[in-house]
């Protein structure tokens, strides 16, 4: 008896399910690493909006105070807020709209602020009168609220260095699930 040897060509189905195993699990690997990127530009942007409110918000103290800091106040540190140094996402006055029922903030918005309140003379209606600090920390903490995803903030004034600790934070994107710290970023701007 002779024995016939067959030559098979092609595949067999082992092997072509071996194959689509490992390709599964390679393109299951691009996948993560595709979202990972995703999630770490997310993240990388979040930090860089961070920094341009910050500018802001430096820029806006610079601007509307004088070397003290303290926006013809008579106290120094007029830009801290709030108060007892805790984070808040909610700027000193209410947010409302410009209309012609709000002309306090609608003075703001049409370049009628002022920075402060002229002491030798002061207004006939001093709660009526545009307070510029108000108006910056109001607008500038609606900014982090509407840029930065659970976004807070707060600005400390330190009288023995002359020099404002600007502190935002928000929900870190990638570890949301976990009860992880909140995403935190510092500024110092020195008078």
């Amino acid at each position: 008896m002779f024995k016939t040897k067959l030559k098979s060509a092609g595949f067999s189905m082992l092997e072509m399910l071996i194959a689509l195993l490992v390709l599964s699990i390679g393109l299951l690997g691009v996948a993560t690493l595709q979202i990972r990127g995703q999630q770490f530009n997310q993240v990388g942007y979040l930090r860089t909006q961070a920094t341009f409110l910050a500018s802001d918000i430096m820029e806006r103290i610079r601007v509307n105070s004088d070397n003290l800091g303290n926006n013809g106040t008579g106290e120094e540190g007029g830009y801290a807020y709030p108060d007892d140094s805790t984070f808040t996402a909610q700027g000193p006055t209410p947010e409302t709209a410009c209309s012609a029922n709000n002309e306090r903030d609608c003075a703001c918005d049409n370049g009628q602020c002022f920075p402060h309140l002229d002491k030798a003379q002061p207004p006939a209606f001093p709660e009526l009168t545009p307070n510029l600090r108000n108006y910056d920390l109001t607008n500038w903490f609606l900014l982090v609220r509407e840029t930065l995803p659970e976004g807070q903030a707060r600005i400390v004034w330190s009288a023995a260095s002359s020099q404002y600790e600007i502190t935002l934070q928000w929900t870190n994107i990638i570890d949301r699930g976990d009860d992880s710290e909140p995403e935190q970023q510092q500024w110092i701007l020195q008078l």
